[in-house]
This record gives structure tokens, sequence and C-alpha cells, in this order.
């Protein structure tokens, strides 16, 4: 369920608990947005601090997972503005510099559907 180096959500346990908070978010009428985050080549102790500085900026709902390599997702509650506001704080307060990527997260699509325009 865990993934042993950084303690993220593995892709798995991603892809489940994402569907209980995209079914949730519908029902509410709460938008919702994807985030890509890809990291540099760096060694796992970077990784790991890197895995554990976004963890600590997530809000209750908020899902982080390790989905490769160098490369993890966030579902949060929120429309692309939030997800905006929140690539911002993290590119400030997370070094080494990471790449982001967002998409607004449509209830008609499957989250395989919005991981694909992310590139994930």
């Amino acid at each position: 369920m865990y993934d042993k180096l950084t303690g993220l959500m593995t892709s798995f346990h991603f892809y489940e608990s994402a569907k209980r908070v995209k079914s949730w978010a519908n029902r509410k009428g709460q938008a919702l947005a994807l985030i890509a985050i890809r990291l540099p080549e760096v060694s796992d102790d970077v990784l790991v601090d890197s895995a554990r500085k976004l963890n600590s900026e997530l809000r209750g709902g908020d899902l982080l997972a390790r989905m490769g390599e160098r490369t993890f997702v966030l579902l949060l509650l929120g429309d692309e503005e939030g997800a905006g506001h929140l690539i911002f704080r993290l590119a400030n307060t997370i070094k080494p510099k990471l790449d982001f990527s967002s998409t607004f997260f449509s209830a008609d699509e499957t989250l395989v559907e919005a991981l694909n325009r992310l590139g994930v």
C-alpha cells in the first residue's frame, strides 16, 4: 500500500483512494485537480526529503502517491487555480527544482485518462 522508500501511497492504493475521493467530490459538486511532480536525477536521500516536504504540504482529503522512480502525483480538492497556488508554494519550498504540470479532473473521465493527459 505504501512505497518502501518514500512512505507515500503506491499507485494501486492511489487509484483505489482516488475513486472514493472522486465519488465524494462528484456528489458534493467539488472540483478536483491533478498535479504531476517530476524530480530531476537525485539521490535517494533527496528523493525521500522531497517526498516528506510534499507530504507536509497536504490538506485533509489530498492524496499523494509515488507513481514512478522520480514521479509523484497529487490529487487535490480544488480547481486548476488552486493547483497553481499549491504549485507556486511547493516550488518555493522544495529543493531541488521540481517539474510540475496540472490538469482539471472532470467528473466524466477516468483517473487513467486524466493521468494520461499529464503524461503519467
